[in-house]
């Protein structure tokens, strides 16, 4: 009986044959001749991790006649792109997400080449492309990063590519997030000039830090009867899987993580509250009870009221208040960053979160309230936790000191 093949790699890890925690992770692979007489390589099932010689004993281990599936000599990144994308499985937003960077900016890179044929050297070369390229923001060249290296991973866990040309590659610079912080005169500025029937909204960003989808999905059942507490659970989306209609979905973004939130309501906007109301008296809608994983046709529904609506009887969506309202006050108001651009709702959220923050209030309390975890907390807001050293850090040194001489 012949040898089998002997098993290779064609990576550039330094530990190749004695791969060790965190070390080396691509497959082995042999040489195979296909019963049409082409020669190819197929992927060694299960080999990540292992020597060479544990690698070899599998193949040689192999019945007789049987083989490992052979790599797809011709299989482009755009087909496999299209089967990845097919087998996922998240929300629907970001579902679209990972399709527009496919289409519109991954396979007009990568679309044509052959899978197998991309090597690391043109993965560097592209993502100093997108570095040099003004045309693409940091954030959005990563985001596409960050689906390119899905796909290859996934190419290679399931054999269609020996070595992944992302492994170890740094992906595009991202830069520090910039926000803008409101001051409590703006707000409140935005507050009186907003019109009546839309007017609280703003606040619930500003006084609670709540998303924009979840502002516009505050409702009766929501509020504790004293008006102290609001419980955070639902947001408004239009999508295309609502339609394109502005729906009342229970779940919130950080879904499955977090479903809820509470977080407490100050005693001037439980007032606000109470007296839009009465002014305009929240309206019953179904809701979607929206499962992880799940389709909104099949969730189950539910009913709620909402406290803002539009004059037409519809839920208020992004788009319409953004332009119509918020994006209009702001330029009346004259309120702007140092760039000249007009901050967005969820710098009222920032501002929240800064001023909470900046006031003593405990990181974990406040991630608590915000639905994020401490670490995204220390992450974003690292500038103003560092600033507690002049205040807390003065107070530890009065702990620490040398006793006075009796």
């Amino acid at each position: 009986m012949a040898r089998k093949p002997t098993v290779k790699k064609r990576c550039d890890c330094p530990d190749q044959n004695r791969p060790k925690k965190g070390g080396c992770k691509h497959s082995w692979y042999y040489n195979l001749t296909t019963s049409e007489g082409n020669r190819t390589r197929a992927t060694i099932p299960d080999s990540v991790g292992l020597t060479q010689a544990q690698a070899q004993a599998i193949l040689d281990g192999l019945p007789s006649g049987a083989a490992p599936e052979p790599a797809e000599v011709n299989l482009t990144f755009r087909q496999w792109a299209a089967d990845w994308l097919s087998r996922r499985r998240p929300k629907e937003i970001t579902l679209v997400k990972y399709e527009i960077a496919i289409r519109r900016h991954l396979n007009p890179r990568w679309g044509s080449q052959r899978l197998r044929t991309i090597k690391r050297a043109q993965v560097e070369a592209w993502v100093q492309e997108m570095e040099a390229n003004e045309g693409i923001a940091n954030s959005t060249a990563d985001s596409h990063w960050k689906v390119f290296q899905m796909i290859m991973k996934d190419a290679l866990q399931n054999g269609k590519i020996t070595a992944n040309p992302t492994y170890e590659v740094e992906g595009p610079y991202v830069g520090e997030s910039k926000y803008y912080l409101f001051s409590t005169e703006e707000c409140w500025a935005i507050y009186d000039e907003f019109p009546e029937r839309y007017r609280p909204i703003p606040m619930v960003g500003f006084a609670c830090g709540t998303r924009q989808a979840e502002a516009f999905g505050v409702c009766v059942d929501t509020i504790a009867p004293d008006g102290k507490l609001l419980t955070v659970r639902r947001q408004v989306l239009r999508t295309k899987e609502t339609g394109y209609r502005p729906r009342l979905i229970d779940r919130l973004k950080t879904s499955p993580r977090l479903n809820t939130k509470d977080v407490p309501v100050p005693p001037y906007f439980q007032d606000i509250l109470g007296e839009h109301m009465e002014r305009f008296p929240p309206q019953t809608t179904e809701t979607i009870l929206w499962e992880h994983r799940k389709k909104t046709d099949n969730c189950k529904r539910g009913s709620a009221r909402a406290l803002f609506w539009t004059p037409r009887g519809n839920l208020v969506s992004r788009d319409t208040f953004n332009d119509a309202l918020w994006k209009p006050t702001l330029r009346k108001l004259g309120i702007k960053d140092e760039n000249g651009e007009l901050p967005t709702f969820h710098d009222l959220r920032h501002t929240f979160i800064s001023v909470c923050l900046q006031g003593g209030i405990p990181e974990h309390t406040v991630a608590a309230w915000v639905g994020d975890t401490v670490e995204q907390l220390r992450r974003t807001y690292s500038h103003l936790l560092n600033d507690h050293a002049d205040t807390h850090g003065a107070v530890a040194a009065s702990l620490t000191a040398r006793p006075a001489a009796a």
